[in-house]
């Protein structure tokens, strides 16, 4: 899938991203659309004063998907 169309299918389906690890620095969480799994990379720099859970909206991280 191109990252445009994994956009509207997180918007459509609305699955939960699961936290997975925390590595270099960068916080990583994994989704599942259509038995395709969509990864997730977040700068711990970059989550401010924002509140990560374990289990999150997929498309809240958005911005940080990796293709």
């Amino acid at each position: 899938m191109e990252k445009n169309e994994i956009k509207k299918a997180l918007y459509k389906t609305k699955p939960l991203a699961s936290f997975t690890k925390i590595k270099n620095g960068n916080a990583y969480y994994v989704a599942s659309i259509e038995d395709e799994a969509i990864f997730f990379e977040i700068p711990v720099n970059d989550m401010g004063d924002a509140e990560f859970l374990m289990l999150m909206d997929a498309k809240l991280l958005i911005r940080w998907i990796l293709v």
